[in-house]
Formats: structure tokens, C-alpha cells, sequence
């Protein structure tokens, strides 16, 4: 079965094919399994006739799939509402799946990494701005969201938890305006005492994180700002966050930051996360 990644070339969504002619043609996005469609009605496909013709003409035509009924709710709703049952965003890859996305989101964290060593080469040291954090998240999420780079625009609950993220009325753009005056504006931020590095970190993390900026991605952005940041002073990024181990002292500090503005208990994490980086780092390289 020969499928077309239309993604890459037009970003439309998930993997596509063509059957029949006509009035009875019809298109269909890969489903859950290898040989499951479902079908997208001809109001709601994002291509245009001529375009659709010339990608169909690539494919070679599947055998018999099964077709199924599309698993995206509210599709001509704005990209940030429109979700499978389980809650999956609509994506450019069609996955339908968590393990799927958390794959995928992977691989976007290494793409922002690589922005981040960009940013880093920079002859000076770059702030941080809430346009750096848009084009960071764009890296993080672009190849997987239609969203990516912009704010959100529903309510956000995580998990089986009682935080949640409400939508202001005027939108998540004056906040990070805000953000960016009583904050990011303290970047560059090149100290000696690495407590007081280690502080504006956790201030910059548990604002953005209460925030929650994105309709995706907020945590892995947060983190990978709070990476430019120490690395601008010579420290290690954050990859000894372990989710067993972290987890519940990393979510009750983010809680102490979002209701009472206390940003000790992350400073302490980072701390202790530095600490970790740097015993590996002298394992590994002998020091």
C-alpha cells in the first residue's frame, strides 16, 4: 500500500489517497490501523480540486480498505477545539494515538534543541522575548500541530487533577505581554551568584507554566526556555528531570508558583537537577 505524506508538502492532514472518479471520488485519512480509513466529507478537505488531482495521481491505489467515520470532533471549528474522543488533537501526522504523539513530541524537542544552540551561537546574548518563545514552540510543535507558535484559545485541565487553565476574555496575548514586561525583560540575564541564575529560571518557568500559553507543549517549552537561560551562564540544561522520581514535587512547585508567586520550591528542584547534570557529566568525561 503506497500512501502520500501530504503533510511535508502542503500541510494538510494525516496520510491521504484517493478512490473512484467523479462525482464518487472519494479521500481518506489513514485511521488507527494499518488498514483503516476514515473519510473526510468534501466540505471539510483543505485542498484545492486541481491540487488533490495531481498528489492523487502519485499514489497507487489501495486494496479494500475498511473505512471508518472520522474520529475528529468539530472539525470546522478552530485547530485548538478540534479533538478525538480520547482528547487527541487534530494532527498533521493523523495519529490517534498517545504513544504515537508522545513520539513525535520527542522528536520536536530535538528540533528545538538545535534552535536553541542556534540561538545560543548569537555573538551576544539573546533575551528572551515572547516571539523567541513562539518561534521556540513552532520548532517544538510544527511538524505536528496546526497550532504551533500560537496562543491558545480554549480552557485547558491536565490529567486528573483540580488545576486548571481558563481562558481569560481578552485572550492569552495580554497576558504574555506582561509576562514579557515583568519578566523576559530581565533577560539577558548573565549572573555570578547561580542562586540568583537558578531563580529567575523557576520565575520564568512557573509564569509561563501557569500561564500555559499553548494549546500543547507548554511544559517541554517551559523547560527548554528555562535550558537557554543557565546555558547563557555556562550551566547544564535540565535533562535530569525524571517523571517517576519528579513528578509530584515538580507539579506541587509549579502549584507554589501559580498561587502564591513562590518560586523556591522549583529553584531547589533546578538546583538539584544542576547537581545531577553535573555528577554525570564528570562520570562520563572522567573529571
Amino acid at each position: 500500500m503506497t500512501k502520500i505524506r501530504w503533510r511535508w508538502e502542503e500541510k494538510d492532514f494525516g496520510f491521504r489517497f484517493r478512490t473512484g472518479r467523479g462525482q464518487s471520488t472519494a479521500e481518506h485519512y489513514q485511521a488507527s490501523l494499518p488498514d483503516d480509513f476514515y473519510l473526510i466529507p468534501p466540505g471539510q478537505r483543505k485542498l484545492g480540486k486541481a491540487r488533490i488531482d495531481e498528489l492523487a495521481r502519485m499514489a497507487t491505489i489501495p486494496t479494500g480498505p475498511r473505512v471508518v467515520p472520522n474520529p475528529w470532533q468539530n472539525y470546522d471549528r478552530h485547530w485548538d477545539w478540534i479533538e478525538n474522543a480520547d482528547g487527541i488533537c487534530l494532527n498533521y501526522a493523523g495519529c490517534l494515538h498517545q504513544d504515537e504523539i508522545d513520539r513525535r513530541e520527542d522528536e520536536g524537542v530535538a528540533r528545538a534543541r538545535e534552535f536553541l544552540i542556534r540561538v545560543l551561537e548569537r555573538p551576544e546574548p539573546a533575551p528572551v522575548t515572547v516571539t523567541l518563545i513562539q518561534q521556540l514552540h513552532r520548532e517544538l510543535m510544527g511538524e505536528i500541530y496546526p497550532f504551533a507558535g500560537e496562543w491558545r484559545t480554549v480552557a485547558l485541565h491536565k490529567g486528573d487533577g483540580p488545576t486548571r487553565w481558563p481562558l481569560p476574555m481578552t485572550g492569552i496575548g495580554p497576558l504574555m505581554e506582561v509576562f514579557e514586561r515583568e519578566v523576559l525583560s530581565k533577560t539577558p540575564f548573565i549572573g555570578e551568584n547561580v542562586n540568583a541564575v537558578y531563580l529567575l529560571v523557576s520565575e520564568i518557568m512557573n509564569e509561563m507554566i501557569a500561564i500555559h500559553p499553548f494549546r500543547e507543549g507548554n511544559g517541554r517549552a517551559a523547560f527548554i526556555v528555562g535550558d537557554l537561560v543557565l546555558m547563557q551562564n555556562n550551566l547544564l540544561p535540565l535533562s535530569e528531570y525524571d517523571e517517576h522520581r519528579h513528578q509530584a514535587p515538580y507539579f506541587a512547585a509549579c502549584e507554589a508558583g501559580r498561587l502564591h508567586k513562590d518560586y523556591e520550591p522549583l529553584k531547589r528542584l533546578i538546583a538539584e537537577w544542576e547537581e545531577e547534570a553535573l555528577a554525570r557529566w564528570e562520570r562520563e568525561n572522567g573529571e
